[in-house]
């Protein structure tokens, strides 16, 4: 799945506020912002990075993107506190991320820590140029797609502008015979292409389907 050279930044976990306000004064967050525990890097990376693509365990499993989010790589620092210009290759560090539009659900299951610790479903951060995908992302965007219209044309004739979430995966697994999990993943997806938003009623809206 992962090209030679590939450029991967592994999550441990997020870190606890009284852990990193104790490493450096500069921990405030912006909106959608955090800071993680960041396992072994193979190769140097950059900050300001970005990457679209979430792989699962030791294993890699893609489990999320490509292309669906961004993530940035904002900030470094080693075990001390200290500011590093970059992940630098053979160092555990605690990493400032940024995701647009919203962190994935995957990032935001992750335990709060308070050191590296070993994770068997750390979740590692990778770009689309370094994997391999069985599916070219045009196809999988066109699936995407074509699940999304077939939602938004069965429920068109609904007086309410919303559906909750259980009418949204009965929908799925009755049209396309897909488990519940698979269901929950396909929606969010569409959350992360803002084909599909919560309401302040905890209901789905759907956008409107460009031409």
């Amino acid at each position: 799945m992962l090209k030679e050279g590939a450029i991967v930044l592994t999550i441990q976990g997020k870190v606890k506020q009284k852990v990193i306000k104790q490493l450096t004064l500069d921990y405030s967050l912006h909106e959608n912002q955090g800071w993680y525990f960041v396992d072994y890097a193979v190769e140097e990376i950059p900050l300001h990075s970005k990457f679209d693509v979430l792989l699962e365990g030791e294993s890699k499993k893609l489990i999320f993107g490509p292309g669906l989010f961004s993530i940035k790589l904002l900030a470094s620092l080693d075990q001390f506190g200290n500011k590093l210009s970059s992940v630098p290759e053979g160092f555990k560090t605690i990493c400032k991320l940024e995701f647009h539009p919203q962190a994935p659900v995957a990032i935001k299951k992750l335990s709060f820590l308070e050191g590296w610790d070993y994770n068997p479903k750390a979740i590692s951060l990778s770009r689309r140029d370094d994997i391999e995908l069985a599916i070219p992302d045009l196809v999988l965007s066109d699936l995407y797609r074509i699940v999304y219209i077939q939602v938004k044309n069965t429920f068109a004739h609904k007086t309410k502008q919303s559906i909750s979430k259980k009418e949204f995966v009965d929908f799925l697994k009755k049209s396309f015979k897909t488990h519940s999990k698979s269901a929950d993943q396909i929606l969010e997806t569409l959350m992360q292409m803002g084909k599909v938003t919560r309401n302040s009623e905890n209901e789905l809206e759907l956008a409107e389907i460009e031409e």
